[in-house]
């Protein structure tokens, strides 16, 4: 199983007009693999990415724009075997995959609420700090998420994800 993977950070304060702050972060991480099948057959792998925008109010700082993105990239064969237990094989996947989808599309919506509902804090560098540590932690929720499923399904076998014997 592929674990989390934290990519580059990035993190800016700059002023704009009228002394107002603005606060920009950016984040990207892997939340799901789906490496317990054989690279050179079929891959699905979620990202999850984060930008938040924060303004400087009389309240303090603020979010005032998250934009949450989930993108997913696909990787399977060209052909797949013109077979009855293939053909089988490659529908069940797609529906497990589609589970795992609706997951993942889940904790984005989590991640997404829980970022814009950040109270306005005193600095514009708490609002950053505290975005952090609420992004990591909705990222672990979801991870814990995506895994207790694949575990609980033991990755797909128990929703008939059985592939065929090589011929």
């Amino acid at each position: 199983m592929k674990l989390l993977s934290y990519a580059l950070i990035l993190l800016l304060a700059m002023p704009t007009l009228a002394n107002e702050m603005v606060l920009k972060a950016r984040q990207t991480v892997d939340i799901y693999g789906s490496s317990t099948l054989e690279p050179n057959l079929a891959d699905v792998d979620y990202q999850l990415s984060w930008k938040l925008s924060g303004v400087y109010t009389e309240a303090g700082c603020r979010p005032s724009h998250v934009q949450v993105s989930l993108s997913a990239t696909v990787t399977e064969p060209l052909t797949w075997p013109q077979t009855p237990e293939w053909q089988n094989y490659r529908l069940a996947l797609t529906g497990y995959e589609r589970l795992v989808r609706e997951r993942a599309l889940l904790s984005a919506q989590w991640l997404e609420a829980s970022l814009f509902h950040i109270a306005a804090q005193d600095t514009c560098q708490q609002l950053q700090e505290i975005a952090d540590n609420v992004g990591y932690h909705q990222l672990n929720i979801a991870r814990t998420l995506l895994r207790n499923f694949q575990q609980q399904n033991d990755y797909g076998r128990r929703l008939g994800l059985l592939r065929p014997t090589q011929q």
